[in-house]
């Protein structure tokens, strides 16, 4: 299937979706506010029909945020890449959505 492709692109879609893997992998790592925040408990009849609750966040060290931020340029400048690349402007219409499309599971298994 990459063979529609040029394989600069095919790369690229690749090093693509290690970069979503890696932010989401390190956000899953990291306490759920980056700013420390005191957690809270709701009961039924306080405002909600069901009981709700979020844990306390001891935020984020300065290094952790720097990463994010990396972590989110790295991804934000494969997308440019990705999307700007020349291989687009030799398709059109719906043949464009459709390679496009196709480019994202271009290393799925082939239903056989």
């Amino acid at each position: 299937m990459s063979d529609d492709f040029p394989d600069d692109l095919v790369q690229l879609q690749r090093d693509l979706r290690q970069a979503a893997t890696n932010l989401k992998a390190y956000l899953d790592e990291r306490p759920h506010a980056p700013e420390a925040i005191d957690g809270w408990h709701v009961k039924p009849g306080e405002g909600y029909w069901l009981e709700r609750h979020r844990e306390a966040s001891p935020g984020w060290t300065d290094e952790e945020k720097q990463t994010e931020v990396d972590l989110r340029n790295t991804l934000l400048n494969l997308i440019q890449q990705v999307h700007g690349h020349p291989h687009w402007d030799t398709l059109s219409g719906p043949d464009l959505v459709k390679a496009r499309m196709r480019l994202k599971h271009v290393d799925d298994p082939t239903a056989e």
